[in-house]
């Protein structure tokens, strides 16, 4: 139970595992405690299967019963089967354009060449005029990276039990605030989710398994990764809580694929019409966005017909 609807007569609201597992959403600007209803929500979670959290800012720490602090500690552990994997992720992580992303698949011939792509790309010689600069535009985008070997590794399928680890406590934070880039903390990111969907494919791991995407808006917002993932991971048992101060961030189709949605206080004229969009508000509901009180936000779940204004359960 996440609290009770506002107005007379005051029912209890409820979110039920299995309605995370399609997904939830959790939006509001900073300050409006969207990180602490999150942290409630993994709590609660962990009764009902593994949770893992993106730390972005390093918030979680007192939550998790094992902190990885991704950067200076051990690193995340990926598995890659084929090297175009390696380019997808790199594309995801550093916004390729396409000549960059052709080059890659030139130059990356096996998954581990992904540790030492700035060596194969001092080492290439240029074919064409036009890989010069794409070779230069390509390096200084990579340079970007140069200390991903302790963010994370790349692992043979072989060796996917020691991916599993990951699994073994039942509320993992990887906590992202060492690494000093947004593209560091987007790679880590997504080498975690990209592990995961990997484990529940191969049934290395069973049960529900619920992961906290915190600041969702930079972590995919320039692609089209969150949106085909959300698609994909539902039937293999995954459900993401995506946590973002900018739904405008996100796409229609990211947060139309959600099941829940929990908005907390917004202030941009552009997150309160892209949120009232998906979530169809009327005129009344709307117009509170901007007003919302701490203990209040308005809801949208399975377990009740429309959405509604909740003034959530304290702590």
């Amino acid at each position: 139970m996440i609290g009770y609807t506002s107005e007379a007569p005051r029912l209890p609201v409820y979110v039920t595992s299995e309605d995370v597992l399609r997904h939830c959403l959790i939006v509001g600007t900073t300050g409006s405690g969207k990180t602490r209803l999150a942290m409630k929500l993994s709590r609660k979670l962990r009764q009902y299967g593994t949770v893992l959290v993106l730390d972005w800012y390093g918030e979680y720490l007192d939550v998790g019963d094992r902190v990885v602090s991704v950067g200076t500690e051990e690193p995340v552990l990926v598995p890659i089967e084929d090297a175009l994997d390696a380019v997808s992720l790199l594309e995801e992580v550093l916004d390729l354009t396409s000549p960059q992303s052709y080059l890659l698949t030139k130059i990356l011939r096996r998954p581990k060449d992904l540790e030492i792509v700035t060596d194969l790309l001092d080492a290439y010689e240029p074919e064409a005029r036009w890989e010069i600069e794409t070779r230069a535009s390509l390096a200084r985008k990579v340079s970007l990276l140069l200390k991903y070997g302790k963010i994370f590794r790349v692992v043979h399928p072989d060796e996917i039990h020691r991916v599993g680890e990951m699994f073994k406590d039942k509320l993992t934070v990887f906590n992202l605030s060492p690494l000093k880039t947004v593209e560091l903390k987007r790679l880590a990111a997504l080498g975690v989710l990209k592990a995961v969907k990997y484990l529940k494919e191969k049934k290395v791991v069973d049960g529900n398994e619920y992961v906290v995407v915190e600041e969702a808006h930079n972590v995919m917002a320039r692609s089209k990764l969150l949106q085909r993932y959300l698609a994909e991971v539902r039937k293999l048992g995954i459900g993401l809580i995506v946590v973002t101060q900018s739904p405008a961030g996100l796409s229609y189709e990211v947060m139309n694929n959600t099941n829940v949605k929990i908005v907390k206080t917004l202030k941009s004229a552009e997150d309160i019409a892209s949120i009232s969009k998906s979530m169809n508000l009327d005129g009344k509901l709307a117009s509170l966005l901007n007003k919302l009180r701490y203990d209040e936000a308005i809801v949208e779940a399975p377990s009740i017909p429309e959405p509604v204004l909740v003034e959530l359960e304290s702590e």
